[in-house]
């Protein structure tokens, strides 16, 4: 099968010692070998922001930015770190897996944001669980700052501009309603939710309002579902899961919806049926049994964010 995934923190949170082909986290190029065709992930490089170095925060972030380098380099074999759509076609021609690096909370980037995009980052986070500089989150997480009504800062309007005007593609997943909507007023671009669900399937904050989302269908943007438990329901299984994905087929949005699995970032908590990557074809094998056709899910799990990616990606 092929299989696209917008959102995982395996790349910085691989335990020291385990590689990106094998390990003991949700997701490692081994599993996957036992059943995609044409892989593409795009990796979240990630730390929560109160764990930075306090004395050196922008160092902290450069050791953690050149270790999620090195775990795809140790790979290349199998693996290729891609910058544009074509780059993406050119690794799966050679039969290897395409990677794509996103910022989660670019604020971490300090001073390098500068150079973001020679870095080698194509999509950006304004912000993770936290009120930074830039502007507002959608968790209520303990400790978070939480108020839908605020959203981007001056200064985090300013940097949005700069970002598009370096082709970055905006992700609104952990972005407060307002910050969502202030994105919406600077660009027209198409914008994705690499890994958030339907607020009025499950109540939770980190879940994207409808409204929301069929402004990212009109803009032709991309709509991961997250795997997280809590994002999917109270006692969540697979079928829980697919009721998300009822409600964006029925604002419109088949070429739209995609994984965003968020593999390495929920502790293990996934629906009952999910255990890591391993569990990607029995997911498939589900869909098929729920009444979607062959065509819809193979769109789900690489067409559209294969299409996305080639259309915005340069």
């Amino acid at each position: 099968m092929n299989y696209f995934d917008c959102h995982a923190d395996t790349l910085t949170e691989i335990i020291s010692g385990e590689t990106l082909d094998q390990n003991s986290g949700d997701l490692d190029l081994n599993r996957l070998g036992d059943f995609v065709e044409n892989y593409t992930q795009i990796f979240a490089v990630w730390k929560d922001a109160q764990n930075l170095n306090k004395e050196d925060p922008d160092r902290d972030f450069l050791q953690l930015y050149h270790r999620a380098i090195a775990y795809l380099e140790e790979e290349n074999r199998k693996i290729l770190l891609c910058k544009s759509g074509e780059d993406m076609k050119k690794a799966h021609s050679m039969r290897k897996a395409a990677a794509f690096l996103s910022i989660e909370d670019i604020s971490l980037m300090g001073k390098y944001v500068e150079n973001v995009r020679e870095m080698g980052f194509r999509f950006a986070m304004l912000t993770w669980n936290y009120e930074n500089e830039i502007g507002y989150p959608n968790s209520n997480d303990p400790g978070a700052a939480f108020d839908q009504e605020k959203g981007l800062t001056s200064e985090g309007k300013e940097l949005v501009k700069t970002l598009l005007s370096q082709n970055l593609v905006m992700d609104v997943s952990h972005l407060s309603d307002q910050g969502v909507e202030d994105l919406f007023g600077l660009t027209d671009r198409p914008i994705i939710a690499s890994h958030s669900n339907v607020r009025e399937v499950r109540d939770r904050p980190r879940n994207i309002k409808k409204e929301h989302l069929k402004e990212l269908i009109r803009r032709k943007g991309i709509i991961g579902m997250n795997f997280f438990s809590n994002f999917v329901g109270e006692e969540p299984k697979v079928e829980d899961l697919l009721r998300h994905m009822d409600q964006v087929l029925e604002m419109g949005g088949e070429d739209c919806l995609a994984i965003g699995s968020d593999f390495d970032g929920c502790s293990g908590r996934f629906p009952e049926g999910i255990k890591g990557v391993q569990s990607v074809p029995d997911l498939r094998r589900a869909l098929l049994a729920h009444g979607f056709g062959e065509s819809l899910v193979e769109k789900i799990f690489h067409e559209n964010a294969y299409r996305f990616v080639l259309e915005n990606v340069k």
